[in-house]
């Protein structure tokens, strides 16, 4: 699930450097493909976290919950895409991170409830699966770096910009998920 995760997250930081107006601009097939993999990629996270801690009856539960969200949520962007409007007539600040909460918010208000839904239970499950995961042995000292990974958007322009958060979080998965191998390879042992 986290091998999903990194790679929705990849998709969606191009799709951000894409929208950059000295590459290729905003546009709505970027933006619907940015927004579909970063909500998306959230719930693959709290997905893969499950399958470390819980029984896998509830992690196959939880991973077509995020399946389903995100197709309603591709299906719903489809349907939404003829109706944006032109992007001229959208008042964008320059500040990425703002300006997604504007369009969101707007002019995307009929597939939002999708991402809030996926993006927070995801968010949830990661972040309270790995504070579970390093609580119940303390050994996985691991999981602390999912849990601070996972704290980061909620930041949101602090301490780091959006962007700045965006990457320390992944860094600090990627480190994580590194330190887990280790530990499992070493319980193996």
């Amino acid at each position: 699930m986290w091998t999903i995760a990194l790679l929705f997250y990849g998709i969606s930081s191009l799709m951000e450097l894409l929208m950059n107006p000295d590459i290729l601009d905003f546009n709505v097939s970027l933006f619907s493909v940015f927004y579909l993999t970063a909500t998306s990629l959230v719930g693959f996270l709290g997905a893969g976290q499950l399958y470390l801690v819980l029984k896998h009856k509830a992690s196959h539960i939880f991973l077509a919950f995020v399946v389903i969200f995100s197709l309603v949520l591709l299906v719903g962007l489809i349907l939404k895409v003829e109706d944006f409007p032109d992007i001229s007539s959208l008042s964008l600040t320059g500040d990425l991170g703002e300006d997604i909460r504007v369009i969101s918010g707007d002019y995307l208000s009929s597939v939002y409830i999708y991402v809030v839904i996926l993006a927070s239970v995801g968010g949830m499950v990661l972040l309270l699966g790995a504070a579970y995961s390093f609580f119940r042995d303390r050994s996985r000292y691991y999981a602390l770096f999912f849990v601070i990974g996972a704290l980061m958007p909620i930041l949101r322009n602090r301490p780091f910009g959006y962007l700045g958060n965006e990457l320390v979080a992944v860094i600090l998965f990627f480190i994580g998920f590194i330190l887990s191998v280790l530990y499992m390879n070493k319980q193996k042992d």
